[in-house]
């Protein structure tokens, strides 16, 4: 039979790598995003608001956040044919104990299971990419980041670590561990959580891990006002790391005129990102 496995992600999805490895198992012809006629389509949509083709099976957060894989083709090892990538993609700990009411994380009942690298790890690449939505949370994290040094890796980090959990022994880890570009993510979404904030960045300052190249998810549009949103961006920017807004809001235009404001770092040239960003509002 010829497979085609339609998908709205940009890079990697980890759900069709693996259907990928089913389906070539049973020698099937498989295809990514594929134009013309096909026995069956399956979809993987990580948004809801993304444009989707008709397909015979379908699932994904943008469609349901249930949605999980049969177990015996989540056990599979990805198929790192399918995208153009050079990295390893995988989970060793897909938990989050936080209970955040923006996040569909805790509405996906992740299990508190422990895995190894080499679950997933391909040999070829030097890099990898941890989609971990809690790395610190796991009572096993160490094991992940020595399996990782032991291999002389690379991370490639896209979701980040939770900063409130940091503590000298964890931003040891991350000092001693290679990332792509040097750049590791954090997040700063709650105002609530300010001290414990504060005092993770302190951990990173002493770390030497305070720096340009060290970016801050920073939420708005969620809970927080303008002031309490410059609050947090002019913190990241005193201790020299550099924020990355997430709007909340898809469509909402005051917050991405905001992020392209940020995105563009022109604020490092003011006295304030208030300043700055009062400025640049005249100039749009």
């Amino acid at each position: 039979m010829q497979i085609n496995l339609v998908t709205d992600a940009k890079y990697h999805n980890l759900a069709l790598m693996k259907m990928a490895t089913f389906y070539k198992m049973l020698d099937n012809r498989v295809y990514l995003n594929g134009v013309g006629q096909f026995d069956h389509t399956i979809g993987s949509w990580l948004f809801t608001w993304s444009e989707k083709s008709p397909c015979d099976i379908e699932g994904g957060p943008g469609i349901n956040v249930k949605t999980k894989l049969p177990d015996h083709i989540q056990r599979l090892r990805p198929d790192y044919d399918l995208f153009p990538i050079d990295f390893s993609l995988g989970y060793t700990w897909s938990y989050c104990p936080r209970k955040c009411p923006f996040c569909i994380v805790p509405q996906q009942n992740n299990p508190k299971e422990h895995h190894s690298i080499w679950d997933f790890h391909d040999l070829r690449f030097k890099k990898i990419c941890l989609l971990n939505n809690n790395t610190f949370s796991d009572p096993q994290w160490k094991e992940t980041f020595e399996e990782i040094w032991d291999a002389d890796l690379t991370v490639r980090d896209e979701n980040g670590y939770d900063i409130r959990l940091l503590n000298d022994e964890k931003a040891a880890a991350l000092k001693k561990t290679k990332f792509k570009n040097n750049r590791i993510y954090f997040a700063w979404d709650r105002m609530e959580d300010e001290r414990k904030i504060i005092a993770g960045f302190e951990i990173l300052k002493r770390f030497k891990l305070a720096r340009h190249d060290t970016m801050i998810y920073v939420l708005v549009g969620f809970d927080t006002t303008d002031e309490e949103d410059f609050h947090r961006l002019q913190k990241i920017h005193d201790f020299g790391m550099s924020p990355y807004v997430m709007p909340y809001k898809k469509n909402d235009r005051h917050l991405y005129a905001l992020k392209r404001f940020i995105d563009q770092r022109v604020y490092r040239q003011s006295s304030t990102i208030k300043e700055a960003w009062e400025s640049y509002k005249y100039k749009e």
